[in-house]
């Protein structure tokens, strides 16, 4: 998987299990598979449009886009894959790395996160020349609303980024993304208000509460967590990112999960199949040109985010 060149999601294939050999084990193929993928990644950098290509391709019903010679899609999720450009960097100490990922979330702060610090989803640039062709959405409500996964990736990822440069613009920008977040859900009149709605501008439908997403609200703790060790602890982002995983527990937690048990023959085997995942009330995509339209299920990254936001709690002495 290191190897591939075909996405820009190695951050997210990587670094949750090697980077977690490589610092417990000292297993020097973990960071050798780490150092192997972030060059994969970079290089589907293009220094012409300062960025690094997300996608290959965009297909909904609305949009099919597949030219590469005149299209660069770049979405707000390449931003948590800057991380293993960083880590892979400093460890390597190959500087060309951390430049490309620092000059890549300069870009997508230019040209993604909007004055209010909202963030649209994708942009396309002009692979000739990096000026700005159109912002649109691929799995939020609208072009102009605010995606909240979208929104929670920015977050952790700019913390990411500001916790390896120290660039004050990244921490600013992760700061006033996390104010965004809260402020979106302080607005909610409903039940589980820290359970965001899978777009913070999808309607209320006969008075219905829109489909949540818990990945979303996962992320964005995950972020908090990582500005309030940022700041000091001198911030408002432990105690509501403590509020979100709370929300979430009360509104989503499965009762009905896959237990995990010792058999007889000393294998790790799964007991119970009410639900397939540790979290509920998930959205991966309600838009409505999506090829696939679906929500309010299971997802990985709610779950992946749940776990380890409870490692970083421990880690930094909360738990």
């Amino acid at each position: 998987m290191a190897s591939r060149k075909d996405t820009h999601d190695m951050g997210f294939i990587i670094m949750p299990s090697l980077q977690m050999d490589w610092e417990l084990t000292g297993n020097k193929a973990s960071l050798e598979g780490i150092v192997t993928a972030a060059n994969s990644l970079a290089s589907r950098f293009d220094a012409r449009v300062g960025a690094i290509r997300s996608w290959d391709r965009m297909k909904s019903h609305r949009h099919w886009v597949e030219d590469n010679e005149n299209n660069f899609l770049v979405i707000i999720d390449s931003m948590c894959n800057m991380n293993l450009l960083f880590y892979a960097g400093y460890h390597s100490g190959n500087q060309k790395l951390i430049n490309i990922a620092t000059t890549h979330a300069h870009t997508v702060l230019r040209t993604i996160v909007r004055g209010d610090f909202s963030t649209f989803h994708v942009c396309n640039l002009d692979p000739k020349t990096g000026k700005m062709k159109h912002n649109q959405t691929h799995q939020g409500y609208s072009d102009n609303s605010t995606w909240s996964r979208g929104q929670a990736w920015a977050i952790l990822g700019f913390a990411q980024t500001y916790w390896w440069t120290k660039d004050r613009i990244f921490l600013e920008a992760a700061t006033q993304l996390s104010t965004y977040f809260i402020r979106r859900l302080l607005e909610g009149s409903h039940s589980h208000p820290y359970v965001p709605l899978w777009d913070f501008d999808a309607p209320f439908e006969d008075g219905n509460v829109p489909a949540r997403d818990t990945s979303a609200a996962m992320i964005a703790a995950n972020g908090f967590l990582l500005l309030h060790r940022a700041l000091g602890g001198e911030s408002i982002f432990l105690q509501m990112a403590l509020r979100i995983a709370e929300d979430v527990a009360a509104h989503s937690l499965s009762p009905q999960s896959a237990t995990l048990h010792v058999n007889g023959s000393g294998k790790i085997v799964a007991q119970g199949t009410g639900w397939d995942s540790i979290l509920m009330n998930a959205t991966a995509n309600k838009n409505e040109h999506a090829l696939m339209v679906y929500g309010d299920h299971g997802l990985v990254y709610a779950d992946y985010y749940f776990l380890e936001f409870g490692n970083s709690l421990m880690r930094i002495g909360v738990l």
